[in-house]
């Protein structure tokens, strides 16, 4: 369908108008004719995603507004090019994780159908680093240790300087008792990132990893490292 950019406009200062006068389901019900006369125009679907995730929208329709992104994406993806799904497959994990944490008797009842998208997402987007963040936390909500671990032992290979993942790691491991190869770990984080604003917090876990296989002299050198930053 040949765009018309002068009833798109009108329809786009609509909606803004019901936003601005408060009338939220109005203002929602406007915008959702574009994604009605032009379903292969991705633009639109991520414009209604994000009106619903807006905190007013939220405060307004609570829960139904979470429930409606997710359908959005799943619409997105079944009307869209292969190549233009993967935000929506990364919006869609993100709302879940939302929705997960704010209600987890929610997931208990739909377990199946929120982990069958977990697994498929990442199969088919082993390497996107959104998705996969989204899929760990997910994991850990869970208490899926071993699901987790995988997903970060991923994460960790594609982004080996990410801190947050680094730290995640370091910490798996200790968890495991390999403290001596999380402290490998981090110490070559700390090597190759020597103007990084989270070096304090590097040097913080490596002091009390330190202490825990009860060398004082390391914890006490990275202790003066910190002390002198």
């Amino acid at each position: 369908m040949k765009k018309d950019l002068s009833a798109i406009h009108h329809i786009e200062r609509i909606t803004q108008q019901y936003f601005n006068d408060g009338e939220i389901l109005s203002g929602l019900k406007t915008y959702r004719s574009l994604l009605e006369d032009y379903p292969k125009d991705r633009n639109y679907y991520i414009n209604y995603i994000n009106f619903l995730l807006d905190e007013s929208v939220i405060a307004e329709l609570l829960w139904p507004a979470y429930e409606e992104a997710v359908a959005c994406c799943d619409r997105a993806i079944f009307q869209l090019s292969e190549e233009e799904k993967l935000f929506f497959y990364v919006k869609k994990a993100e709302v879940y994780v939302i929705m997960m944490d704010g209600d987890y008797q929610w997931y208990t009842d739909h377990q199946t159908e929120v982990n069958h998208f977990m697994e498929t997402a990442v199969e088919r987007y082993p390497t996107n680093v959104p998705l996969l963040k989204s899929v760990m936390a997910f994991y850990r909500m869970n208490s899926n240790q071993n699901k987790f671990d995988e997903i970060l032992d991923k994460l960790y290979q594609i982004t080996p300087n990410d801190f947050m993942i680094v730290l995640q790691k370091v910490t798996s491991l200790e968890q495991h008792g390999n403290i001596e190869e999380g402290i490998d770990i981090l110490e070559n984080w700390i090597r190759i990132n020597p103007e990084s604003p989270y070096l304090a917090s590097s040097y913080n876990k490596i002091i009390l990893m330190y202490k825990k296989v009860d060398n004082q002299d390391m914890a006490d050198t990275y202790q003066d490292l910190l002390d002198n930053q």
